[in-house]
């Protein structure tokens, strides 16, 4: 993760159904971020972002670390978690359910950890 201030952003045409922009950044980085609809940072803004492509000089602005599941004993907190993450979770607790819905004596704290052992095998953890 890179961080830096925005200096100037400019539209630089579209690609693949999204806006492309030119942002740079005080760091001295000239990077392209692709959006679907307008760029999210504005000038004098500080980002966090990731090179995801050098060659082409493609970022993507980073939001907030993902949620990871928490122990049954630990309140939840209120966390930013981005929608692939989301997705994922969700998956994994549908899964985990559907696969311990034929067992019998199966708690809820049962399915959770079940679903915590997919979402690590998914996300590589």
């Amino acid at each position: 993760m890179e961080t830096s201030q925005v200096k100037q952003v400019e539209q630089n045409g579209l690609w693949n159904g999204m806006n492309k922009f030119k942002v740079s950044l005080s760091n001295g980085k000239a990077l392209t971020f692709f959006a679907k609809g307008e760029f999210s940072g504005k000038v004098g803004d500080t980002i966090n972002y990731e090179v995801t492509n050098e060659q082409y000089g493609n970022a993507k602005l980073l939001r907030g670390e993902p949620q990871s599941f928490a122990p049954a004993e630990k309140k939840y907190e209120a966390k930013s978690i981005d929608t692939q993450t989301s997705i994922i979770r969700q998956t994994c607790i549908k899964a985990a359910a559907e696969f311990n819905a034929q067992r019998t004596g199966v708690g809820v704290q049962d399915i959770i950890t079940d679903a915590q052992i997919l979402f690590n095998w998914v996300t590589n953890l």
